[in-house]
């Protein structure tokens, strides 16, 4: 029973911790969709984090589609505007799909649905996932195999690694020492859990987030809890595009510390919250931003 045990947690952590992981010859996801470990010529990307990934390594010629994102920028911006599209991330096109004949699709979270298409039509695909620092780079080092440059990924996230150390042990010294609400939206007033990626940053600079301990990824505050919890700073991003958009959410905002003094931060989604090392790099302008937070 113990090794049982053993096991089962082994397994949970595993998938917590490795959204793309390399597994006896095959390129594993969270959900346990497997392609072979191998170079993919002709990759269609429905991810813009995956897309960011490829850039970053120097991949992007394995790109032959990516998915429309319409509002939200995908870095570099000057190069990937102008790349096909194959629908958009909530509604992809199998039409469009097919058209570019991939030997490998990139989906992500929000369009996991769309791979039971792609199964009935004997198309390679894999989920990309990155809640965590870990799981982003980890996905970083997956994706160095997929384009062919695992040396210059490698290189890669030695640096984030060593990049985010020192960020951490500057952090260390001087905590913010705050408490704070990272609003996913203002109506209702939902925020993000300590486990997601937004979660990771507040703990990481040192912020005490107002959603520890209320269930759910994306828990929604009554006036009271948030009045309670008198948060020193909101956070605001998403769909959340004014800082008056949070103080004139609800009357309570503006008793709270945060609405008081003034401390509301609008935080662009495609820079902080993409799954991609940007948000290592964004984690000291952040951590610098918010020092002056009393």
């Amino acid at each position: 029973m113990k090794k049982l045990v053993a096991l089962v947690l082994t397994i949970l952590i595993n998938s917590l911790v490795y959204a793309l992981k390399i597994e006896d010859g095959f390129i594993v996801d969270s959900k346990g969709n497997r392609v072979e470990k191998k170079e993919y010529k002709k990759v269609l990307i429905l991810d813009p984090a995956a897309v960011e990934a490829f850039y970053l390594i120097g991949g992007e010629k394995n790109i032959v589609a990516i998915a429309d994102t319409a509002k939200n920028p995908i870095w570099p911006q000057e190069k990937t505007k102008d790349l096909p599209k194959a629908g958009t991330i909530m509604k992809p096109s199998i039409e469009q799909v097919l058209m570019y004949s991939p030997d490998l699709v990139i989906l992500n979270t929000m369009s996991e649905g769309f791979g039971e298409s792609l199964k009935a039509r004997k198309l390679n695909f894999i989920i990309n996932e990155g809640n965590s620092f870990e799981q982003i780079l980890s996905n970083l080092e997956v994706y160095g195999v997929v384009t062919g440059q695992k040396e210059n990924a490698t290189k890669i996230v030695e640096n984030y690694n060593l990049k985010l150390k020192n960020i951490k042990e500057k952090i260390s010294k001087k905590p913010l020492d705050i408490k704070g609400g990272f609003l996913f939206s203002t109506s209702p007033m939902m925020v993000f859990s300590p486990n997601s990626l937004p979660g990771q940053i507040f703990d990481t600079l040192g912020i005490e987030n107002i959603a520890k301990g209320l269930p759910g990824g994306r828990p929604i505050l009554s006036p009271e809890f948030l009045l309670a919890e008198n948060p020193d700073i909101l956070v605001g991003s998403m769909a959340i595009k004014n800082k008056s958009d949070i103080l004139n959410s609800n009357p309570v905002v503006k008793q709270t510390k945060a609405g008081q003094k003034g401390n509301i931060m609008i935080i662009e989604s495609d820079k902080i919250l993409r799954g991609t090392p940007r948000v290592i790099d964004a984690l000291e302008e952040l951590y610098q931003e918010l020092s002056n937070v009393k």
